[in-house]
């Protein structure tokens, strides 16, 4: 049971007849009555204030769990993110690999097909450039016998006699309708040739 400071005002005493002197207990009660006031507000007081420590403290503590939850889900994230950011990073390397090895080969591929084509026209060339030089040695060739048949006079009588005329006939202007049309044959056919 407590006592509280107004139940020690209030308390009566039985009077005996050799009893402790009313005016000494009651002066001695009222000390401890003040006394024992200061100390039942200091407790209440102080109880007040343990109260609100125990309060802030289940806040903070409430906080520290929810700081705690927080800094292992943030981890988590961060550890998640990581791996997925890791992720990505390797399927981006692996499809810049792949597509550079494309590039790669799909420019060695056309280096192959511009070198085969170009070795094609090289050769086309070297063909038009033979043929253009026989052709060239050829109209060199038959214009020097054509300049020298003319520095010495004889200019179409081995052309007459590989057709089989003479050169006296078409001289004479006797030749026939036979070595007419051999004639234009044989001029048809080497124009036909040097051409």
């Amino acid at each position: 049971m407590k006592i509280t400071p107004v139940e020690i005002t209030n308390k009566d005493f039985k009077r005996t007849m050799r009893g402790y002197s009313t005016d000494e207990v009651d002066e001695f009660l009222d000390e401890i009555v003040e006394d024992f006031e200061a100390l039942y507000r200091e407790n209440a007081s102080l109880r007040d204030k343990i109260e609100s420590f125990n309060e802030k403290l289940e806040h903070y503590a409430s906080l520290e769990k929810t700081l705690q939850s927080t800094l292992v889900l943030a981890q988590n994230t961060a550890d998640a993110t990581k791996n997925q950011a890791e992720k990505e990073a390797e399927h981006i390397l692996e499809n810049a690999h792949a597509k550079a090895q494309g590039i790669i080969e799909n420019s060695n591929k056309e280096n192959e097909r511009i070198k085969r084509e170009y070795e094609k026209y090289r050769m086309e060339f070297m063909n038009f450039k033979m043929r253009v030089l026989n052709f060239m040695e050829s109209q060199m060739s038959s214009f020097t016998s054509s300049s020298d048949e003319i520095e010495r006079g004889t200019l179409g009588t081995r052309s007459l006699q590989v057709s089989g005329l003479n050169q006296m006939s078409d001289i004479k202007g006797e030749e026939t309708d036979e070595e007419i049309i051999k004639l234009d044959d044989y001029l048809d056919d080497e124009l036909e040739i040097k051409g």
